[in-house]
């Protein structure tokens, strides 16, 4: 890999990965959170169109629409008490092209707010039965993929499931952030060893996910994933290394010198997009989150 240069103090460690292809990924997962009602949590949101806040789809020229809500069961944090119960909350969708039915893309969001994602990882370890052989996997980010559902009660099985909604011939993208990516990784994983479906895989921010082995067979099964990470971002540095690996291909993103050393901004979606849009030179379209640049 090479350090390429960008707008000013912005570089990435750059692979064959398409820059404004990742982006719209990430608009799909920025549906999900702005969709996404905290008070009523297993929010429903089948059948609606997959735009913007501004009302324009998310991928320019292209009507994608939810097929299905995917739900799972929270995990109760000590920061949020009132997670504590087993209630079904809305996780992430199932899109589809109107266009071209078996363009498939499944984006699952993460936690909402960094301290409640500290908070689920467990940062034990656990086989991954999934896939034989696949070795161990953090139980916390396990717990949660293993309770997704495309109802709100338990489902028999997610990935069963998933396969008989979408066109056999379908080609997925997958696409998460934070927790969403780890879980993103984890049905990545799970669709290529136990399905014949290709998968295209694009992670923000994620945290490492497994062990060795789990890195391994990964990155044999699924070719095709696509990991951002800015190198200042907390997450993506845990759970710790010698134990946990990441996967898939880097682009390491280095945030603007007048962007505020805060946990918060060097984690938020909307940062991420603004520093890949800075990489194309259309950062104009991607500004950074309120509050997450310094005035002087």
């Amino acid at each position: 890999m090479r350090i390429l240069p960008t707008f000013p103090d912005i570089k990435c460690e750059k692979n064959d990965m398409n820059v404004q292809t990742a982006i719209n990924a990430g608009h799909f997962v920025r549906f999900v959170y702005d969709n996404f009602d905290n008070s009523s949590k297993a929010t429903n949101l089948d059948g609606k169109p997959v735009i913007t806040p501004a009302g324009q789809p998310v991928v320019a020229g292209m009507n994608y629409s939810v097929l299905k809500t995917i739900y799972a069961n929270d995990l109760a944090t000590d920061k949020s008490p009132q997670q504590q119960d087993p209630d079904f909350v809305t996780m992430g969708i199932i899109a589809q092209n109107a266009a071209d039915p078996t363009d498939i893309v499944i984006a699952i969001r993460g936690t909402v707010g960094i301290w409640e994602w500290l908070q689920d990882a467990k940062f034990g370890m656990r086989a991954f039965t999934n896939v034989p052989g696949a070795g161990c996997t953090e139980d916390g980010f396990t717990d949660m993929y293993d309770s997704f559902s495309l109802t709100t009660g338990v489902s028999a099985g997610f990935l069963k499931d998933v396969t008989a909604t979408i066109p056999g011939n379908s080609k997925v993208t997958i696409v998460g952030h934070s927790l969403g990516s780890a879980i993103a990784t984890l049905l990545a994983l799970d669709m290529s060893a136990n399905t014949t479906l290709p998968v295209v895989l694009y992670t923000l921010a994620s945290p490492r996910v497994g062990d060795l082995s789990f890195h391994n067979i990964f990155n044999h099964m699924v070719p095709n994933a696509y990991r951002v990470a800015n190198r200042l971002d907390a997450v993506p540095n845990t759970p710790p290394p010698l134990l946990y690996f990441h996967v898939g291909d880097d682009t390491e993103l280095l945030p603007p010198s007048n962007m505020k050393l805060d946990l918060l901004c060097e984690h938020e979606l909307t940062n991420y997009h603004a520093m890949l849009a800075a990489l194309i030179g259309v950062g104009a379209q991607y500004p950074f989150e309120c509050g997450c640049l310094k005035t002087a």
